[in-house]
């Protein structure tokens, strides 16, 4: 009974330990990640104990360059986040990066071999064998490259710590062949850069920035399957912004699916509601839908948000001809054609407007324009096509 007895309190007092034995490890990880980032960026880092960047609820101090944020109860220190402030070399952090679990390792480690050593307390010898048990944990569970991504509080993602190596390992490798895929983007040969950025991202690099490299060339292309293909990927690792749902809703409406890119520029007006080239193409959406008069409110207010947006103009100019309104529409688009004199769908609207007045010469000559500008104008060849017969029909009856 009494074996029994001492056993639950053994028990019970390696749990207590263990309660004291986590939030030292984090603490010292942490740690672990800042002291080398300060040495190798000389500026602010910051660290939370408790959290994932959240900053209520916390005692607050600061050490020079080094600010920390202590969640009040310590045995919520399961989590912990180092956020220096300025970037710096990727061998810089790397070496920072696998700083921190190795840190409370070498620290635990050290601790226990002092403490059996010099032979101290049989309670201090329990707690250190505990905090080395709680440290070697920290360390194989930060250091196995999980790609499950931390959301912060922010709402930015970011990856434990063997992931963020592995990523950082593949930026070194794919140095040569980035420069490469920016090289074709910049020289506008789309499809290569294309390829090159989708090679990467098929191959680790998780990088916000090469996916969207990836995204942005293969709209340049209208190729919106592949776009679309590259976003799935896209969300599984980061949370989408306000300019990654406008482009997503751009593949939508390029594969033909305009409800669903009304639900994402909706998404990015969400995030940003003065985001005025989201309320531009909701607009041009709906007029893919004949909702003219529901178009029109949202070019108002991209015209106020941006006085000089011709793309806005243009696109109200459009809905008031089509709905009946000619002058004002034809104010709006002879306006847009004067903030951006090579805007093919201008000339397209423009010429639907002559259309409207039966001045088929004219409206063909537009038309035409447009199509030179612009072979893949919208519609285009059915309007110069409309033009024709107008033209031939109004020729025979005179």
């Amino acid at each position: 009974m009494e074996v029994m007895l001492y056993f639950a309190l053994f028990m019970l007092l390696s749990f207590g330990l263990v309660l004291v034995a986590r939030p030292l490890t984090v603490l010292l990880h942490e740690l672990g990640h800042a002291v080398p980032a300060l040495f190798l960026t000389r500026q602010k880092v910051t660290v939370y104990a408790g959290s994932y960047g959240d900053s209520n609820g916390t005692v607050h101090f600061r050490i020079g360059l080094l600010e920390v944020y202590f969640k009040y109860n310590p045995f919520s220190w399961n989590t912990g986040l180092c956020s220096p402030s300025a970037t710096s070399s990727i061998y810089s952090q790397i070496l920072y990066t696998i700083s921190g679990p190795i840190a409370s390792f070498i620290i635990a480690s050290v601790s226990c071999y002092f403490a059996f050593t010099f032979e101290l307390h049989g309670f201090l010898k329990l707690f250190l064998i505990i905090f080395l048990g709680s440290a070697v944990f920290d360390l194989i569970f930060n250091l196995i490259p999980n790609e499950a991504p931390v959301v912060l509080q922010n709402g930015h993602i970011t990856y434990r710590d063997g992931f963020y190596v592995k990523l950082l390992f593949n930026y070194i490798r794919f140095s040569k062949k980035y420069e490469e895929a920016l090289g074709h983007y910049n020289q506008k040969q789309y499809q290569q850069a294309a390829s090159l950025f989708d090679f990467m991202l098929n191959r680790g690099l998780r990088d916000r920035n090469t996916y969207r490299a990836a995204i942005t060339s293969y709209l340049q292309t209208h190729d919106y399957k592949m776009a679309h293909q590259v976003y799935e990927r896209l969300m599984k690792y980061h949370i989408l912004t306000d300019d990654d749902w406008f482009n997503l809703a751009i593949c939508y409406t390029g594969l033909g699916l305009p409800e669903k890119g009304i639900e994402a520029y909706d998404r990015a007006l969400t995030i940003n509601p003065n985001h005025s080239s989201s309320l531009n193409n909701k607009g041009y959406a709906l007029i893919l839908l004949d909702k003219f008069d529901e178009a029109i409110p949202l070019f108002d207010k991209a015209i106020e948000l941006d006085n000089g947006f011709a793309y806005a103009y243009n696109n109200r100019g459009f809905c008031k001809i089509n709905a009946g309104n000619l002058e004002d529409g034809l104010s709006d688009v002879t306006h847009s054609l004067q903030l951006d004199p090579e805007n093919s769908y201008g000339y397209r609207n423009l010429g639907i407007y002559y259309l409207y007045k039966e001045e088929y010469g004219e409206a063909l000559r537009l038309f035409n324009k447009a199509k030179d500008l612009y072979p893949e104008t919208a519609c285009i060849d059915q309007y110069i096509e409309d033009a024709r017969k107008n033209l031939t029909a109004n020729a025979s009856l005179h």
